[in-house]
């Protein structure tokens, strides 16, 4: 259980990290407030080419976080698990690694088991060769849950529920880490025998505790995860894309939004002001700002009116109010109830999930706290059965360092002894 809470809060402490960060003067947060800064400005004058430059560089600012935010997730999440659809990622995987190196403990203890019953033939087992065991089971341990029975040579077996993984010298079965094509759930653990035959191809439900679940658990769609928080981020962007393109070029309500073109005149805005790039929903990844508006700025709509309106009233700024409401607007896409109420503002959405995280990570570490005493007094309680006495060592010691410094007194009396002889006889 330490093992598994441990590996889990290092992970969810590097989410939490990046998420308060958003809460900071260069986060999501900031650039949010400096784009809504910009819209106001805008407002005041809505032929200012310096403002309306100003709007979209801060809209771009606030796509250009969203996309850092997503790929330091992603790359948390790669280096964890790797990505779907890319082996070489996986074999690179913290998943991967641990995996083979838990392979490589279980055949150490093969080993060891094999060279303790040698010494076990010879009448009592080696103290050295019984310490190593102890600590590959304690690192096995902290790795995934296992069953040991203990033999009568003073071996040991290991079991994974009720698979035999090491029966005294010998290694009967291996572990190995696969990628799936399942995003939700992209690691499954087979067992192998020796040859490399699989015995069966899925006993990721056999780990339910151990770092390597918690490794699992941080790439998989847990509540708590990469990906779970990747996807809390995308809503953010479709939200705030949907939201700013609607008021943009969204004719729904029976209005028309305008822009004011090269002659000064307003004409019907067409232009989105977000693309999602590579196509499909909006996410944190491909939000992106179009082309289009970063060239020209006048393409964004400023004014709002029915078909008739004037096209010389470029001081109107309905369609900028618009945008300007957008910062305290409850959108229901950013909902957290079901079915979905009234919504978060965009601000609201951050800080709660900033808060939801904080608390969850705060749940994990306590956790971790109290397994590692849990862990901390069963090992002392183990000490006190086959752990030395401390006291009785030092006075031991003290008996040896004296009887060392009487030999040696002997051994420097011989030698003058010797010496007197030596010259009495020159």
């Amino acid at each position: 259980e330490y093992g598994y809470y441990n590996q889990i809060g290092s992970m969810t402490n590097n989410i939490e990290n990046l998420m308060n960060n958003e809460l900071s003067s260069t986060g999501l947060q900031q650039k949010l407030s400096d784009f809504f800064s910009a819209s106001q400005a805008l407002t005041t004058d809505p032929t200012n080419n310096a403002y309306r430059i100003a709007f979209v560089e801060a809209a771009e600012d606030v796509a250009n976080m969203l996309n850092s935010m997503s790929s330091s997730l992603q790359s948390m999440r790669e280096q964890a698990v790797g990505t779907i659809g890319d082996p070489d990622s996986f074999d690179k995987s913290q998943i991967k690694m641990s995996v083979d190196e838990l392979n490589d403990k279980l055949a150490q203890l093969a080993e060891i088991n094999t060279e303790i019953s040698k010494s076990m033939a010879g009448g009592s087992a080696n103290n050295d060769l019984l310490d190593q065991r102890d600590v590959l089971l304690d690192e096995i341990s902290q790795a995934m849950p296992l069953t040991i029975t203990t033999n009568t040579n003073g071996t040991v077996n290991v079991h994974l529920g009720n698979k035999v993984l090491v029966e005294g010298g010998e290694q009967k079965l291996q572990l190995k880490a696969v990628q799936t094509d399942d995003d939700n759930n992209p690691v499954a653990i087979q067992l192998l025998d020796m040859d490399g035959n699989v015995k069966k191809s899925d006993v990721t439900d056999q780990f339910t505790s151990g770092s390597i679940k918690a490794i699992i658990d941080s790439g998989a769609n847990g509540e708590l995860s990469y990906k779970s928080v990747l996807e809390q981020i995308d809503r953010i962007a479709k939200a705030f894309a949907e939201e700013m393109n609607n008021i943009q070029t969204g004719t729904t309500d029976g209005t028309i939004p305008y822009c004011i073109d090269e002659n000064g005149q307003l004409v019907q805005a067409t232009e989105p002001i977000f693309v999602a790039e590579g196509g499909g929903d909006f996410t944190a990844a491909n939000i992106k700002i179009n082309d289009a508006i970063l060239k020209d700025p006048k393409l964004i709509a400023t004014a709002r009116g029915d078909a008739d309106m004037d096209p010389n009233a470029v001081g109107n700024t309905s369609n900028l109010e618009r945008f300007n409401q957008l910062e305290t607007l409850k959108i229901p896409d950013l909902s957290n109830s079901t079915p979905a109420g009234e919504g978060q503002t965009l601000s609201g959405f951050i800080t709660s999930l900033v808060a939801d995280i904080g608390s969850k990570v705060q749940t994990i570490n306590e956790a971790a706290t109290a397994q590692q005493s849990v862990a901390t007094q069963a090992e002392e309680q183990r000490n006190a059965y086959t752990g030395v006495d401390l006291n009785q060592e030092l006075s031991d010691l003290i008996k040896f360092q004296r009887s060392y410094e009487a030999s040696a007194r002997v051994f420097n009396t011989a030698a003058d002894l010797m010496e007197i002889i030596t010259q009495l006889g020159a």
